[in-house]
């Protein structure tokens, strides 16, 4: 399986599992918008290779970096934390939740690489 396959599997698996066994304690059903999330993750799995392509074996740059992925686990944190009040903040809160955590799974899977992950 291409390492692309893998990482939208991943992230649309564990966003998948996380949204649904939110909804489905509450009503007994995974609900359209955890298909929504899991397909966002998805999609979303596959940003870092957008952002710094795969296009040598040494193609790992900060983008791919331990030092990011904490970055970007301290800001998810904090847009976590957000008390989003409209709609629009509420879908921008979201999609940012989506988005990060894909990216996130995507260099958790890269970590386990014989490559792995560079520091910075």
């Amino acid at each position: 399986m291409p390492n692309a396959a893998i990482h939208r599997s991943g992230a649309a698996l564990l966003l998948g599992i996380a949204s649904a066994l939110e909804e489905y304690g509450r009503t007994n059903r995974i609900s359209g918008r955890t298909l929504v999330v899991a397909g966002g993750g998805a999609l979303c799995g596959t940003l870092p290779d957008l952002v710094e392509p795969a296009i040598n074996p040494n193609h790992r740059r900060f983008f791919h970096s331990i030092a990011f992925a904490v970055t970007l686990a301290l800001v998810l944190r904090e847009i976590y934390l957000w008390d989003a009040q409209t709609d629009g903040e509420k879908i921008l809160r979201a999609i940012a939740l989506v988005a990060g955590g894909a990216y996130l799974v995507h260099l958790a899977m890269d970590a386990t690489t014989r490559k792995s992950l560079p520091l910075i």
